[in-house]
Formats: structure tokens, C-alpha cells, sequence
């Protein structure tokens, strides 16, 4: 799990979250530890193969049995994609990374990523 800091003012703020893109393994969510240390993602880390998909709050969840797992609804991404007329078919092999704003997670997890600068 990396985040992407805009610098604003001299001032590092966070933006992006961007996390491996996992299949689901027994539902159609997939979750992610938020408990783990964060690594710092750079600019130049976004290259001509770097390929993401960027992740609406909806489609982000709360883990109901662990505090700091935050889960993506994969089907929720595809309703999306098939609903503004992309295939949702290859979603697993053509994206390698979630991208979800810092703003929306911090407000699913009530969470202050600040604090991990």
C-alpha cells in the first residue's frame, strides 16, 4: 500500500492510496490491511505501464471484523464499468493497481493519513 503526497505550499498532502489489485477470494470484496506502514509513492513512479483503476467511495467498505481492513466491492466496480459502457470482463488482468482518494478512505475509516507522513 503506497500513497501518493501532493505537495501544496512546501506542505506534503496525502492524495492517492494505491494498493495491488487483488482477486476476491470468497466473496466479491476484497480487503486490505490499513494497519501496515504506508510507502511513499513518487511521480516518476507513474511510468507508460502503469495501469489502475481509480475506486469510487462507494465502492469501498468497512471490514465488519477487523478495525483496520478497509475492502473494495469488485462487483460494484464492475456494475460501474458496464454502466458507463466499458467491459468489465478482464478487470483482473488488465489492472495491475486500485487507486482510491485519500480523502474518501480516510472517511470510510475515519482515519488521518496525515500522520503517516
Amino acid at each position: 500500500m503506497w500513497v501518493y503526497y501532493e505537495e501544496i505550499d512546501g506542505e506534503l498532502n496525502p492524495k492517492w492510496v494505491i494498493v495491488k489489485a487483488e482477486l476476491p477470494e470468497e466473496s466479491s470484496t476484497t480487503y486490505y490491511s490499513i494497519s501496515q506502514p504506508f510507502g511513499r509513492f513518487h511521480e516518476e513512479d507513474f511510468h507508460d505501464d502503469f495501469q489502475a483503476l481509480s475506486i469510487d467511495m462507494s465502492e469501498l467498505v468497512r471490514d465488519p471484523f477487523q478495525d483496520y481492513s478497509v475492502g473494495i466491492d469488485c462487483d460494484l466496480i464492475k456494475n460501474r464499468l458496464q454502466s458507463e459502457g466499458l467491459s468489465a470482463e478482464n478487470i483482473y488482468y488488465d489492472v495491475e493497481y486500485f487507486i482510491m482518494l485519500c480523502d474518501d478512505l480516510e472517511e470510510v475509516m475515519s482515519l488521518d493519513l496525515t500522520f503517516f507522513r
